[in-house]
């Protein structure tokens, strides 16, 4: 089995620098050009797509879908960090001193009210493995939020 992972075109939010997490941001017109980009370089080797709730992720697994014409189900697991009270704010003004204190915590650290590194692990492992469980031998398309991917990446390759 392959699950293919996705990330979401760009939102204002990605383009303006903000922290976006959970923030329901739509796809701006390059995330719908990127999207459409996306999804002429897909092949047709996929049994169904798997998408975060949140709507840049809804918005780009529908593009895709226009060429692949599959069912999509919509997993909360899947979406971005929780980042608090940060979301919305510009990366750039996070102060130095902040953005030390935060990466000098636990890893089960909620920043800013928001979920740790460990929260955000299991809950996206638990549904990668409930992909793996039903669609064992298929191809599957997962779109989601860069930090998820980023995550993944550490975990299984280091």
């Amino acid at each position: 089995m392959k699950i293919h992972f996705v990330r979401h075109g760009q939102t204002h939010y990605n383009k303006d620098g903000l922290i976006t997490g959970r923030a329901d941001i739509s796809l701006d017109p390059e995330g719908i050009l990127q999207a459409r980009k996306t999804a002429d370089a897909l092949t047709s080797d996929y049994s169904e797509i798997y998408s975060s709730d949140l709507i840049r992720c809804k918005q780009t697994a529908d593009i895709l879908n226009e060429k692949l014409g599959l069912p999509i189900k919509y997993d909360a697991r899947l979406k971005e960090r929780d980042f608090g009270s940060l979301e919305g704010r510009k990366w750039s003004d996070i102060d130095q001193t902040l953005r030390e204190k935060d990466r000098d915590q636990e890893y089960d650290y909620r920043s800013y009210g928001g979920e740790s590194v460990e929260d955000v692990k299991k809950r996206v492992l638990s549904c990668v493995t409930h992909i793996r469980r039903k669609r064992r031998g298929d191809a599957v398309l997962v779109v989601t939020s860069a930090g998820v991917i980023r995550l993944l990446h550490h975990i299984f390759h280091g």
